[in-house]
């Protein structure tokens, strides 16, 4: 067993986990990332739409609000600043019938209300001007959504970490984590060799996504009553493997669960549909259920009803920790700190799921100025 020590200890190397990665390291913090899996990214930071969402959707005063406007801005830069493959799409949300025409005015007025700027309606006759295979009765026009490739984003994030010096350690499974007062000890076990690490660090970020509250409880002395239980939300996808011609991202009204099955133009343009919403416990579970086809026809072909649907076939799926399972409207990032737990320098993030990827230097930001 070996020993070593570190200022700060990220534990998780999806987007967020890169994310701070990146802002500390920025900062000149001296960090180290700790990934069980083989490489970055590979859950539920590559398994999502990919898309640049404005956050027009959440409550005025939640986090998701705030860290999604900001990051909004923040993504762009990054990605024009550093040449990564992204499209300022703009985003069309379309009412298919006149009774979700109140829906899309309530969105309006929540968008003022965030402070997303430029959000208009447009009319049935507007939106077959720059989209003529889509139908609705009414749209808005969401001009900052767009696009990312998260691959290439987070690869780029990597590329930052390491050239200051710092370092991501895969195939690390962490076993149990206590803290004596000053520093956190950390036992690490890989997961090729089984050959078992003492980490020290004075600082730990829990950012470990769909199994942030699994490392929460391996922290011996965090007291139950603040680890929260994380439920699994799966989504399917299907794609189309050619171009329609379709450039906006096109979202039907939301629903209770989620922002419906919407139709994401590729970088290639190509396009996929979804995600569709179900309740999951299988955090390993990502095949894509054919039997789901015809749901996602009878969706689709709301607003796009002359879908060729011999060529939709199945995609990929993607699961998102969820720590609010019964009201969507109180779901936001939990962010806890000493402030909450009472123990110093640990922050554990919970249910860090959409809009996450848009979020993510916003997020590290923000953990930054909790930290200090």
């Amino acid at each position: 067993m070996t020993d070593f020590s570190v200022e700060n200890v990220i534990i998780g190397a999806g987007v967020v986990g890169l994310a701070l990665g990146y802002h500390l390291s920025e900062k000149n913090k001296e960090i180290l990332i700790l990934e069980k899996e083989n490489d970055f990214g590979k859950i539920t930071s590559s398994r999502n739409s990919g898309v640049i969402h404005a956050g027009l959707y959440y409550p005025k005063n939640s986090l998701k609000r705030k860290l999604c406007v900001l990051g909004n801005k923040l993504v762009y830069e990054y990605c024009k600043k550093n040449h990564i493959p992204h499209i300022n799409t703009k985003k069309l949300i379309v009412a298919s019938s006149n009774d979700q025409i109140e829906i899309i005015e309530n969105l309006k007025k929540q968008a003022e209300i965030n402070e997303v700027e430029g959000v208009k309606n447009i009319s049935q006759n507007e939106v077959k001007k720059i989209e003529p295979l889509i139908y609705c009765e009414e749209a808005l026009l969401v001009p900052s959504s767009g696009i990312v490739d998260p691959i290439v984003y987070m690869r780029s994030l990597v590329g930052k970490i390491e050239n200051t010096g710092n370092m991501i350690a895969y195939k690390s499974n962490i076993k149990k984590i206590n803290y004596d007062g000053n520093n956190f000890n950390l036992l690490i076990q890989n997961t090729d060799n089984k050959e078992e690490t003492i980490i020290k660090c004075k600082t730990l970020i829990n950012s470990a996504g769909l199994f942030a509250s699994d490392i929460a409880n391996k922290i011996e002395e965090l007291k139950k009553e603040f680890i929260p239980k994380t439920f699994f939300g799966k989504g399917n996808y299907f794609n189309i493997n050619k171009d329609l011609g379709i450039r906006h991202l096109i979202y039907p009204v939301p629903n209770e669960f989620s922002l419906g099955l919407h139709l994401t133009p590729e970088l290639d343009n190509s396009v996929k549909f979804g995600p569709d919403f179900e309740w999951v416990d299988n955090s390993n579970d990502y095949t894509v259920n054919i039997n789901k086809k015809e749901i996602f026809i009878n969706e689709i072909k709301k607003y796009l009803p002359d879908l060729d649907t011999s060529s939709l076939s199945p995609s990929y799926a993607g699961i998102r920790p969820i720590i609010e399972k019964n009201d969507q409207s109180k779901r936001d990032f939990n962010i806890q700190t000493v402030d909450i737990h009472s123990i110093p320098h640990l922050v554990n993030l919970f249910g860090i799921d959409s809009p996450g990827l848009t979020s993510s230097l916003a997020l590290a930001k923000h953990i930054e100025s909790l930290l200090s």
